[in-house]
C-alpha cells in the first residue's frame, strides 16, 4: 500500500474533490451528479451533512479518494439514525491498494464513536465492483429502489 495521509475536510478541496468524483464515475454515469456545479453543489450538501464524516485521503500530497459518512442520517426504513455512507471514491489508479478499505474502516469507527449501531448506503445496482467490495465489510443487500440497491451493516 502506498503512504496514504488522511485528511479532514477543508474548502479548499472542493474542486479537487469535484474532479476526483467526476472521473471516478467514468462508465457509471447512470449513478452519478453528471456536471461540475451539480457535483459541487452535491459535496457542499455533503459537508452541511455532517463535515466531520467527510474524510480524505492524499498520496504524495495528492487527493486520490475521500469518503462522505453522515453520522446524522435519519433512516425512514429503520426509523432511527444510522451512519450512511453517501460516498466513497478513489482514484482509478490508486485502486486496489487499500485506500477505499482504510477511508471504510475509519467511516465505520466514526459511527461507532457517534453511537450509532448501523451504518446504510445505497450502490448501483450494476456496480458488481463496489458490491463485493461492501460484502468484504459486512454489508448485506437490504431493499432496493429503482437501480439502487441499500446495503446495511450492524455496527
Amino acid at each position: 500500500m502506498p503512504t496514504v495521509s488522511l485528511k479532514k475536510f477543508e474548502d479548499k478541496y472542493v474542486d479537487d474533490m469535484v474532479k476526483l468524483y467526476l472521473d471516478a464515475y467514468k462508465g457509471l454515469e447512470v449513478y452519478a451528479y453528471k456536471g461540475v456545479e451539480d457535483t459541487k453543489s452535491y459535496i457542499n450538501w455533503l459537508k452541511k451533512r455532517d463535515r466531520e464524516g467527510i474524510l480524505l485521503a492524499f498520496v504524495d500530497n495528492e487527493l486520490v479518494g475521500f469518503i462522505a459518512a453522515d453520522s446524522e442520517w435519519f433512516s425512514k426504513r429503520e426509523g432511527e439514525k444510522v451512519g450512511a455512507v453517501h460516498e466513497l471514491v478513489v482514484r482509478e489508479d490508486h485502486r486496489r491498494k487499500g485506500i477505499a478499505s482504510l477511508l471504510m474502516e475509519k467511516a465505520l469507527d466514526y459511527f461507532k464513536v457517534k453511537g450509532l449501531k448501523k451504518a446504510e448506503l445505497w450502490v448501483g445496482d450494476e456496480n458488481e465492483g463496489a458490491k463485493r467490495f461492501y460484502k468484504k465489510f459486512g454489508f448485506k443487500e437490504n431493499g432496493r429502489y429503482n437501480y439502487w440497491i441499500r446495503m446495511t451493516k450492524e455496527l
